[in-house]
């Protein structure tokens, strides 16, 4: 893909991603009239989700007819030229009015992650990161911490029934062991971005969909960080553990969770 192509690609994303925070940051001030609907434990969905997903495809599909979609709400099977969609990271904090939730898409060319944006549309900013170009918050570039110890250092964790309780705290508590602060605050795609501007030091799920942390994993690499790869061939549709960090601790906390990270050259 030519460096005019994947531009374009960027402008376009950065459209609809303003297009569908606005929408989905209306629908916020709505939230105690939307109808919920339960996927599983602790798992919600509501139209806002929905309406999110089709107004980001919707967009892209017009400038890219050609271009396939994965999303969490409306799924899709993969493809050489992909979007991949999460509408809404975050829908219980959505639903109950707590403002921290993301809008995320990235896009995959030949099983290569080339583009992301993570829009926080409560607090106006929004992410974007171009492969081998490093990543911006609303267009300054950003780079994840210097921070080199476990005792300085904060990790964003992200929660799934899917994982047995045992296995969740028993990551915890290495961490905490180690000297680390934690936090749990219900989006880990914007805690992801938050650790490529160095508001976090790292951050990670022990079981997770692409749609819920490849955006934000380009984020962290594209700012000097370190991030769990999705190699060409891996399935995007099954789940798996994802993590990223600050480049001095990223080992540890790899060491301390057994969530493999990227340790090729740096940016």
């Amino acid at each position: 893909m030519t460096e005019d192509e994947l531009g374009l690609r960027l402008r376009v994303a950065e459209e609809a991603m303003r297009m569908a925070s606005e929408r989905a940051l209306a629908l916020f001030r709505e939230h105690a009239s939307l109808t919920v609907e339960r996927k599983g434990l602790q798992d919600v969905v509501s139209r806002a989700d929905r309406e999110v997903e089709a107004l980001l495809r919707d967009r892209i599909g017009r400038a890219f007819p050609r271009d396939s979609f994965l999303g969490e709400e409306y799924g899709g099977e993969g493809g050489d030229s992909l979007w991949v969609i999460d509408p809404i990271d975050g829908t219980a904090n959505f639903l109950r009015g707590v403002p921290y939730w993301s809008c995320t898409l990235a896009y995959v060319r030949n099983g290569e992650l080339l583009l992301a944006l993570t829009s926080d549309p409560v607090h106006g900013e929004l992410f974007a990161a171009v492969r081998g170009r490093g990543t911006t918050r609303n267009g300054r570039p950003v780079r994840a911490s210097s921070v080199s110890k476990a005792e300085d250092a904060c990790v964003g964790l992200s929660y799934t029934f899917r994982v047995p309780p045992q296995r969740y705290l028993g990551t915890v508590q290495r961490l905490l062991e180690a000297g680390f602060d934690h936090r749990r605050m219900g989006s880990v795609a914007l805690s992801l971005a938050h650790v490529a501007d160095g508001r976090l030091d790292a951050a990670l799920t022990l079981d997770t969909h692409a749609w819920d942390v490849l955006p934000g994993l380009l984020l962290v690499a594209e700012a000097g960080g370190r991030a769990t790869l999705w190699r060409d061939g891996d399935d995007l549709t099954r789940t798996r553990a994802a993590a990223a960090a600050a480049p001095g601790i990223a080992r540890l906390v790899s060491e301390l969770t057994g969530i493999a990270m990227d340790f090729g050259p740096q940016r």
